[in-house]
């Protein structure tokens, strides 16, 4: 089933990551976020949860994001709305339909 114009109807920015010049560690927290493009999208937020991250708790929201088929989303990219950066976890692409649908949590600097 193809989206109607009308369900996409909040902007969603496609970033990638690299990696801030003479910084080598991964875990460094020296990333920064290109901007590939932006695309329509129906983002819906499906639930929160509370993690334990270096002794302290912290909440992540889980979005749903689906939008129109595109070849620049891949599991790498990361997406951008009203401010937050999300990390996919989960996608499902389908050409046919011309539909993606992720599940993404908010990105945090050691992702």
């Amino acid at each position: 089933m193809a989206y109607s114009s009308g369900m996409l109807n909040q902007r969603v920015e496609l970033l990638k990551r690299v990696q801030a010049a003479g910084k080598i560690s991964r875990n460094s927290g020296a990333y920064s976020y290109e901007t590939l493009g932006a695309v329509w999208a129906d983002v819906t937020w499906k639930k929160g949860q509370k993690t334990l991250n270096e002794g302290a708790f912290d909440s992540q929201d889980t979005v749903m994001i689906r939008m129109r088929w595109n070849s620049v989303v891949t599991r790498d990219t990361f997406l951008r709305h009203d401010g937050v950066v999300y990390q996919i976890q989960s996608m499902h692409r389908d050409r046919q339909e011309n539909t993606i649908q992720i599940t993404a949590v908010e990105a945090t600097m050691n992702d």
